[in-house]
């Protein structure tokens, strides 16, 4: 069974890459950092923290907030080229997550957004980063152990009548 945080990271990828943004297909997941000026521009998503609450004393249930971490990089000519740059990714990252309907359909809500714009020019490269957390707010219940309950069956007695009647109640999940 592939975690839930792993699967909202894969198809944020999928997302990502569907979006056409300024990087192409250069996205990637849970790679180390730094990345050579020869892989820019790129996007890395990782999903590096999960929070669970639970939803009360019965069935093991938690609501549950993944954080999606997306690092955008790239690099330009000037800091200003750069700073433009980076602020077209953050839209087109941006629009990708919240506008891609099998990610929005795997959660109930998204519960944050934080954005953070990096310019550095102290090499003869000037490079950029954008860094965005998203909180994916979905609902998640434990199955129980064992064998799933299909159906009952029983045999009532009356006035010491152990024949009575028999019972077999299926079970149906709808």
């Amino acid at each position: 069974m592939t975690l839930y945080r792993v699967q909202l990271r894969d198809a944020a990828v999928q997302a990502l890459i569907a979006a056409e943004t300024l990087v192409g297909a250069n996205v990637l997941a849970n790679r180390s950092l730094p990345l050579p000026i020869a892989k820019l521009p790129a996007i890395l998503v990782t999903a590096p923290r999960d929070q669970g609450t639970t939803t009360g004393r019965n069935q093991p249930g938690f609501t549950r907030v993944t954080t999606l971490a997306i690092r955008g990089q790239l690099c330009g000519t000037s800091p200003e080229q750069v700073a433009m740059d980076l602020d077209q990714l953050a839209e087109q990252i941006e629009l990708a997550i919240m506008l891609d309907v099998g990610l929005q359909a795997m959660i109930t809500q998204v519960t944050s957004l934080n954005t953070e714009l990096i310019v550095n020019s102290e090499t003869r490269e000037h490079t950029g980063e954008v860094r965005m957390l998203f909180g994916l707010e979905y609902i998640e219940y434990y199955p129980p152990a064992g064998t799933p309950l299909t159906e009952v069956t029983g045999q009532m007695q009356a006035n010491g009548n152990p024949d009575f009647a028999d019972m077999q109640v299926p079970l149906t999940l709808n």
